[in-house]
């Protein structure tokens, strides 16, 4: 039983490590592919065409193994160090930029560079960010905005992620496809001690708030 949970674990930390990059992967492909900075030769294309695909592919499997049920059943093991907080959430905001440009979506960052360092686990915070981006992006309509901001108050780390997409209803599923993202993020808060919060109106937009505090246990 414990071999099995070792390897659940492993999986699914693996997962979400894959979703980052090729979600990047599919966003920079399809600009190539789209020929948006000028024409290129029709070989090329065709590549840029085969990269996207592939890519996409591979997300839908990854997506598969990122069940909840799989999440759930282990405890994942945390690492908190010391690091730059700002220089992690512009990095995330830097790998999600041409998914927003794809939909036509400006993203605009306000954080405060005091938040450097915090003591945090810095691939659980990434995730974090990551999966509340790209649900904003998702449920944002073309010519819409994200803004993420992100402070220090009471030896915690608040970031926000405020869009202009169609509200609350557009989350209400969160143990199925649309709302695994946020699944996760509420997952991963809960064994740090951290908290998720959701304000929004519908057609409106959703600001999602991130509390997560220092004093955390490996």
């Amino acid at each position: 039983m414990k071999n099995e949970k070792n390897l659940v674990n492993l999986v699914t930390q693996v997962s979400h490590e894959f979703r980052t990059p090729l979600n990047s992967i599919v966003g920079f492909s399809d600009m190539i592919r789209s020929e948006i900075h000028g024409s290129l030769p029709e070989k090329y294309t065709e590549y840029a065409k085969a990269i996207h695909e592939s890519a996409l592919f591979m997300l839908e499997l990854v997506n598969e193994a990122l069940n909840p049920i799989n999440i759930d059943a282990v405890k994942i093991k945390y690492n908190p160090k010391k690091f730059d907080a700002s220089e992690v959430i512009s990095g995330i905001v830097e790998i999600v930029k041409p998914l927003a440009k794809k939909e036509n979506v400006t993203i605009s960052t306000n954080i405060d560079q005091v938040l450097l360092p915090v003591f945090l686990d810095k691939t659980s915070l990434k995730q974090i960010i990551f999966n509340l981006l790209s649900n904003a992006i998702k449920f944002s309509s073309s010519g819409g905005s994200i803004k993420i901001s992100g402070n220090i108050e009471d030896s915690s780390l608040i970031v926000s992620v405020h869009d202009s997409g169609k509200g609350i209803g557009a989350y209400h599923n969160l143990n199925g496809g649309n709302g695994l993202g946020l699944f996760i993020v509420k997952y991963l808060l809960e064994q740090q001690s951290g908290k998720l919060e959701m304000k929004s109106k519908k057609n409106i937009g959703t600001k999602a708030m991130v509390t997560l505090p220092f004093n955390i246990k490996s």
